[in-house]
């Protein structure tokens, strides 16, 4: 039996196939470096790139920027002024309403006190009046009711707020009437003492807040704090309504009479509504 000595063919095969894989791996490999390599270059002048564009961006971006900023606040200050004159307009309508509120509050407790008031009269018929108008001129003083012949108001009729007399009607028509207010120079009301029963007469002065007694000799029993009323002589005033108080008293000797001063017992200058008095014999 004959042993050759040359290598087998399929052994010859697998040594190219195994020197072909080594040199396909090796050329893979040196691939990748140069890839890598170059990847690396790139990247490098990518970042070189990017640091020389930035400032030409920002240039070029600043005024997109700058108008976005302005635009924004321009928005935010409208926005605000817009909210300041909606907070303005409801704190004035709350100062109305408040105000609106507290008159109202004034009102019905001025109406109470003329109901407590009308009370008191008894027998007398009495009716509520509003005033609508109102003349403060100091000579005139006067104010026109709601109130007229239609509903049997008379001239000469007396009116009351809730604590005295206020005045008297002077004209009247269907609808409504005039009154003069005590605190005119042109009415005079017959009044006397309630502590001592003296008599004067009391007129006004064109002051809301200030009344005089006049015909008072010095030395006069009459002191501070005096109450006046009504003392019925004349026909004028009905009598026992109160009028005022004293408040001030000077005596000299160059004169006759004493100067008094007298502040109303009624609050001439305020309230919206008041006491029309029918006696019992009217």
């Amino acid at each position: 039996m004959i042993t050759s000595n040359r290598p087998d063919q399929q052994e010859i095969r697998g040594s190219i196939a195994l020197n072909l894989r080594i040199v396909f791996v090796t050329l893979l490999s040196i691939a990748t470096i140069s890839i890598d390599h170059n990847l690396d270059k790139s990247h490098s002048f990518r970042e070189r790139m990017e640091w020389l564009v930035y400032p030409l961006q920002q240039v070029v971006e600043f005024p997109i920027s700058l108008l976005d900023w302005v635009s924004e606040k321009t928005v935010s200050t409208r926005t605000l002024q817009e909210k300041n004159a909606s907070l303005h307009k409801k704190n004035i309508l709350l100062k109305q309403k408040l105000q609106q509120q507290a008159a109202i509050e004034y009102s019905n407790d001025h109406l109470r006190k003329l109901l407590k008031a009308s009370y008191s009269y008894g027998d007398e018929k009495v009716v509520i009046a509003e005033i609508v108008s109102i003349d403060l001129d100091s000579f005139n003083q006067e104010i026109i009711l709601n109130k007229g012949s239609d509903d049997q108001v008379y001239e000469g009729q007396l009116l009351i707020d809730g604590n005295g007399v206020m005045g008297q009607i002077t004209r009247v028509s269907p609808k409504s009437s005039t009154a003069l207010l005590i605190s005119s120079p042109n009415q005079s009301i017959p009044v006397q003492n309630q502590r001592n029963g003296v008599r004067a007469i009391v007129s006004g002065t064109g002051n809301s807040n200030r009344l005089k007694l006049n015909f008072v000799a010095n030395g006069s029993d009459i002191t501070v704090g005096d109450q006046l009323l009504t003392s019925g002589l004349g026909d004028k005033f009905p009598f026992g309504y109160p009028v005022g108080t004293v408040d001030s008293i000077e005596n000299s000797e160059n004169e006759i009479f004493a100067t008094v001063s007298v502040t109303p017992t009624a609050d001439l200058a305020s309230g919206r509504y008041l006491l029309l008095i029918w006696p019992i014999d009217k």
